[in-house]
């Protein structure tokens, strides 16, 4: 790896977010045996473009190739919610996922968010693991899907411990 580049994500990287998206998480619905529930194995271009229009979406390339992605959207209350952090699973192991976490952090940060959100499936002990590592808890557990999800946030702001992060994030 001679190169890190991360970028805002435009339309002409649709192909490449909706790759490097599907790959990461075919690993993950393989893993927590939901093949058919994973919503974004099946999210359409004009869904991502919605996104890269409307939400905060980064690429990031190793030696010019797409190795990653995620997307945030900044809430109420200064709450925002990331969703769809992709790392090609061959690549995993090399730090580009906390590498993502860390670019959406300072992102958040400008932009005065108190507290990052997320959902992840509370079955896959690695990606829990991976975000607890990254400054995220667990706040809840959910069964709004047809999998257990943990609902995990990393502050950036001092915050009540009870507030109500689920009704500002509501069924994402």
């Amino acid at each position: 790896m001679e190169s890190i580049v991360f970028k805002k994500a435009t339309g002409n990287d649709l192909a490449e977010i909706k790759h490097i998206t599907r790959k990461a998480f075919r690993h993950y619905a393989k893993e927590i045996r939901k093949e058919d529930s994973v919503a974004a194995l099946f999210e359409t271009d004009t869904e991502i473009l919605r996104d890269i229009k409307t939400k905060h979406v980064y690429l990031c390339e190793v030696d010019g190739e797409a190795v990653g992605a995620v997307r945030f959207e900044v809430l109420d209350q200064g709450i925002a919610y990331l969703s769809r952090l992709a790392v090609d699973p061959e690549i995993q192991s090399l730090g580009i996922g906390g590498l993502l976490l860390e670019k959406v952090r300072q992102e958040c940060a400008a932009l005065s968010v108190r507290a990052i959100t997320l959902h992840t499936a509370s079955k896959m002990r690695s990606t829990v693991s991976f975000y607890l590592k990254n400054g995220y808890y667990i706040h809840s557990i959910t069964r709004d899907k047809e999998y257990i999800r943990a609902f995990m946030v990393n502050e950036l702001a001092l915050m009540d411990e009870l507030f109500d992060y689920e009704s500002i994030v509501g069924k994402r």
